[in-house]
């Protein structure tokens, strides 16, 4: 590469009480991304922190040097990943993007607000977003104010840190078009930093594999994805979830939803009676067997997480109604045999309370706490510690333990892998389908994941706007998808086409 590097980082090395991170090098060329990727504790975060020099006050940089873009806001600026916690929920979006045109670059209010107007277009968010607070705008429109925000004052290297990861996959693919689009137009310098491996192949130009704060292969994006040398590279690569069986093909149908419709108020006239409603779930039927594994897509604000807490009994139906093995339910005995599991397994668990303790709390079948933890690959002799003292994997693997100490039939599965490292979320996928099989439980796995959906159900259900678009075998859906939002869901994994 003939180019002078925009970002260089020369054998960097920074340590807390030990060494987190090892003689890490790396550079970053106008129009050009270099991405880090690593599974959690690889180092790869607090690197780029160290090139924001926003490192802790206990992290010490023992080694190396960092040269090029070095000013935060005009030479180098970030986008993080959750939007939401990086945005004033109490400011409007304009006003923030505004603020450092205002401090830094010396604009009046007018002439900052018109530049924020032609950063929104830019990052095709509507004018009117500027008045808009956080919470007005979807998931996808607040990563570009975020985006937005990175650009304000004409950076010369962008660091993306995770900055897809919580999206739908048709809103992860805009942001990255419209990533890639602005670095074309800019000639951006991108440190992308992910541990989503389909998301760099089809992103970066260059790769950065990293493990336990050590670099274990570079080069370019082809060669490391074509032909990885390192095994762990390997492992990272062959960690996308794979189909493992099927589950029962049994025609007893466990539980049943009719004609299910959830409303809720949105306003109310002057007596408090409800003027106004927004119809998260419309007239949905759907069926389960016993021992089947069904899976439930759709992107934010579908109405697939609602339809969740309708079968699970979480909300009451507006009308339509639950049918359990053939009878109405009987909301208090059906607590005893369907059971949910999170995304978020350290807000599901008390962090005062030891694990042994809150397996306890929940046992109602014949299995003790220590073999509760063996059923789902954890050490029985871990039952006296606390959640704080487990990674995320375990944790997982802790709540699920927790669903089916009171002996379930039915599981539903809410974004319970998506906030997990690849690998880890391969082998909790794998443990699932395992307890599947030996328990004879049914699953609703409830995603927007569609590689995890592929590799863990029979059956698909497509959710849009609170209503079931499309239906049929996993095979059928994903080789013959009938449906337009079907095709666009599909055709938004990277890669992907039809």
């Amino acid at each position: 590469m003939t180019s002078t590097p925009l970002l260089s980082v020369k054998n960097l090395t920074i340590a807390f009480d030990t060494p987190v991170v090892n003689g890490v090098s790396l550079e970053v060329f106008p129009g050009k991304t270099t991405a880090i990727v690593g599974e959690s504790g690889s180092g790869k975060t607090i690197t780029s922190m160290a090139v924001l020099g926003l490192l802790p006050k206990t992290a010490i940089v023992t080694s190396g040097k960092i040269e090029g873009a070095l000013k935060i806001g005009t030479d180098i600026s970030i986008i993080f990943q959750d939007p939401m916690s990086s945005l004033n929920p109490s400011m409007r979006v304009g006003q923030q993007v505004a603020e450092p045109l205002l401090i830094h670059s010396k604009l009046d209010k007018n002439s900052a607000r018109q530049q924020v107007e032609k950063l929104f277009e830019e990052v095709e968010l509507p004018i009117n977003s500027f008045e808009k607070y956080p919470h007005e705008l979807s998931g996808g429109q607040k990563q570009r104010v975020m985006i937005a925000l990175a650009l304000a004052l004409n950076p010369k290297v962008l660091i993306a840190d995770e900055p897809t990861t919580a999206l739908d996959v048709t809103v992860q693919k805009t942001i990255l078009d419209l990533l890639s689009r602005i670095q074309g137009q800019r000639n951006l310098g991108i440190l992308f930093i992910s541990h989503d491996l389909d998301v760099v192949s089809q992103f970066a130009d260059d790769v950065i594999v990293m493990k336990t704060g050590n670099i274990v292969e570079s080069g370019s994006a082809k060669d490391i994805f074509n032909a990885p040398k390192h095994p762990y590279t390997k492992e990272l690569i062959n960690s996308k979830p794979h189909r493992t069986g099927s589950a029962s093909h049994s025609k007893e149908v466990l539980i049943e939803g009719k004609n299910l419709a959830l409303e809720y108020p949105i306003e109310k006239d002057w007596l408090g009676r409800t003027s106004k409603v927004f119809t998260a779930v419309k007239n949905v039927s759907v069926t389960i067997n016993k021992g089947e594994r069904v899976g439930l897509v759709g992107e934010s604000g579908s109405g697939k997480s609602s339809l969740g807490k309708l079968l699970m009994g979480l909300e009451s139906c507006t009308s339509g109604c639950i049918i359990w093995k053939g009878l109405p339910v009987d909301l208090r005995a059906f607590r005893k045999v369907a059971q949910p599991v999170f995304q978020d397994p350290f807000s599901a668990l008390n962090p005062r309370m030891t694990v042994g303790a809150a397996l306890t709390e929940a046992i109602s079948g014949l299995k003790t706490p220590q073999e509760l933890m063996e059923e789902v690959g954890l050490s029985p002799d871990d039952i006296n510690k606390y959640p704080g003292e487990f990674s995320g994997g375990q944790r997982q693997r802790i709540v699920l333990a927790r669903a089916l100490a009171v002996e379930p039939e039915f599981i539903i599965l809410d974004e319970s892998v998506a906030a997990l490292d690849l690998r880890i979320q391969a082998e909790i996928l794998k443990l699932l389908c395992q307890i599947q099989e030996s328990r004879g439980l049914a699953f609703l796995f409830i995603s927007h994941d569609l590689s995890v959906i592929e590799a863990v159900c029979d059956r698909i259900l497509i959710m849009k706007n609170g209503e079931i678009v499309e239906r049929g075998l996993t095979e059928q859906i994903f080789a013959n998808p009938e449906n337009s939002y079907t095709k666009r869901l599909l055709n938004s994994r990277p890669g992907a086409y039809f």
